[in-house]
């Protein structure tokens, strides 16, 4: 394979029609039939245990207390959103504070009242699905903080139409500085749709925020591939990588684009992260697994507690970046 730095410089995930494309897995793109395939016809080995009602933790972060500390932290606040207090910046990742739609509502609750939240700064956007780029929640965030938004090639129609104008726009391999911090663009392996016509026209990214001398790393949603041990030998090591464990059943149809906890634990791995901790579960019901699964499964296969060392949190803990 080529290199992936290389790939990110020639553009070659830009396809002629207009449409982003993993270069490395030409044929990854699954088709309407096997979406119909797994929503209609598949069977789901897990459909018992779906039933039973499950409730995680919820810890109400205490803000005040967290910004009198001189150290800077992170919260999950369940599946993909993360706040981080970086030096003096606010970043927020994939902000999804309410139920998707009517049909996709969260199983657990936010931790906190999106009010409540410290001033943001700027917001991170991974990739155009419902779960990630929620519309609602990004003007509730334009309406109270006005931060920056940053997000790959793609977006800006999405952004102007709901009136946002600071936009930040980085492709793959891209950075951004914000005084000592610096926010890189780097590939994953994923797709991107929201309506019926614009399949894969807004490219799907992750992000590595560095600030003196530490790195950190934010994966939101991304199948398995050689592109991370690169990522890992260009940037690692890695003071805390944050990376999904959830959304991976069935796995003839989500392995493309969705890793499971031993995927998730070999990207951890590559890219020399002394610090896992693991989003993207115990939020929404999206796949055949239940919500309890991805952590039961991950404490099962952990073996090596300091490479790297994993921290579960619960929905509203936070993590001291160091």
């Amino acid at each position: 394979m080529m290199p992936i730095e290389e790939i990110a410089r020639k553009k070659l995930h830009h396809g002629k029609d207009g449409r982003f494309l993993n270069p490395w897995c030409p044929n990854c793109r699954k088709s309407y039939i096997d979406l119909l395939r797994w929503m209609v016809f598949s069977r789901n080995v897990y459909k018992e245990e779906k039933r039973k009602e499950t409730k995680f933790n919820i810890t109400t972060p205490d803000i005040s207390r967290l910004n009198k500390m001189s150290r800077d932290y992170a919260l999950w606040l369940g599946h993909s959103t993360v706040f981080m207090r970086i030096g003096s910046k606010t970043i927020i990742t994939d902000p999804i504070f309410w139920d998707i739609n009517f049909f996709l509502k969260r199983k657990t609750h936010l931790p906190i009242d999106p009010k409540d939240l410290p001033k943001i700064d700027y917001v991170l956007i991974s990739h155009g699905h419902y779960d990630h780029l929620d519309t609602k929640s990004i003007k509730f965030l334009k309406e109270h903080f006005n931060p920056s938004f940053i997000s790959g090639p793609g977006y800006k129609d999405y952004f102007t139409s709901i009136g946002i104008s600071k936009q930040i726009i980085l492709d793959w391999w891209e950075g951004y500085d914000i005084e000592n911090i610096r926010i890189t663009s780097l590939p994953v392996q994923h797709w991107s749709k929201r309506g019926l016509f614009d399949t894969d026209k807004m490219l799907w990214c992750s992000f590595l925020i560095e600030h003196n001398n530490k790195k950190y790393y934010w994966i939101a949603d991304s199948g398995y591939y050689e592109g991370y041990k690169e990522i890992g030998n260009k940037f690692g090591p890695i003071d805390v990588l944050f990376a999904p464990v959830g959304s991976y059943e069935p796995r003839w149809f989500m392995k493309t684009y969705h890793v499971n906890p031993e995927e998730a634990i070999q990207v951890a791995k590559d890219v020399r992260a002394k610090n896992f901790i693991p989003t993207h579960w115990g939020t929404f019901d999206l796949t055949d697994e239940p919500l309890w699964l991805p952590i039961k499964h991950l404490k099962e296969i952990y073996r090596d507690e300091s490479n790297p060392r994993i921290t579960i949190i619960e929905h509203g803990g936070h993590f001291i970046l160091e």
